[in-house]
């Protein structure tokens, strides 16, 4: 778990048999921006992956009862840990019935897209590390395989220290460029706190 990741996530319920014209739940989503070691050493998985099928179902989470999306990834190269070939990632938001929930911040992975995520391993379920700030699409400009952010991070609150955060780091990078820079992250030596 990254101590630095603070993630308050927003969900937005959207019912068309809904009396109400608007949200019924709103907040906000704010993260502090984790760096590129916090996300690597944060991880049990790093891996490059296109994401097949996915299920969203009510769940009981520490936070209430919500919608949450498991998805099935088809595993193309792991870079950190072993994972398998497919592993299910678990997201919060999504659609059952109709009812829809979008959480600000999550980490939104359609399917048949391709990405590089960080992942870490809980008790019950594997989720995106840093919600939104461990998910990176990759888009191919001119057949170069590029970084692109996951579309809603939330609000993210700057660093204070001299790291770098991993966004500023991979977002724009070639996927070639953002993997030799994790192994470096695992090559380097950490101060463990």
């Amino acid at each position: 778990m990254l101590a630095l990741s603070i993630a308050l996530p927003a969900a937005l319920f959207v019912s068309p048999h809904s009396p109400h014209t608007g949200p019924q739940e709103a907040a906000a989503a704010v993260s502090v921006v984790v760096s590129l070691d916090e996300l690597v050493t944060g991880s049990s998985f790093v891996v490059v992956a296109k994401a097949a099928e996915r299920q969203s179902m009510w769940e009981d989470t520490p936070n209430g009862r919500r919608i949450v999306t498991y998805t099935r990834l088809d595993v193309e190269r792991s870079v950190v840990g072993e994972p398998g070939t497919q592993v299910w990632v678990r997201t919060l938001g999504g659609v059952v019935g109709d009812v829809g929930q979008w959480v600000s911040g999550e980490a939104v992975i359609p399917p048949g897209e391709r990405s590089l995520l960080f992942l870490h391993k809980t008790p019950t379920a594997v989720v995106v590390t840093a919600m939104a700030q461990g998910h990176y699409r990759v888009l191919t400009e001119e057949g170069v395989p590029k970084l692109a952010p996951s579309p809603d991070a939330g609000t993210m609150l700057p660093r204070t220290g001299p790291s770098i955060g991993a966004r500023e780091v991979l977002v724009g990078a070639t996927l070639s460029r953002a993997l030799v820079a994790i192994e470096e992250v695992k090559r380097a030596p950490r101060e463990r706190k």
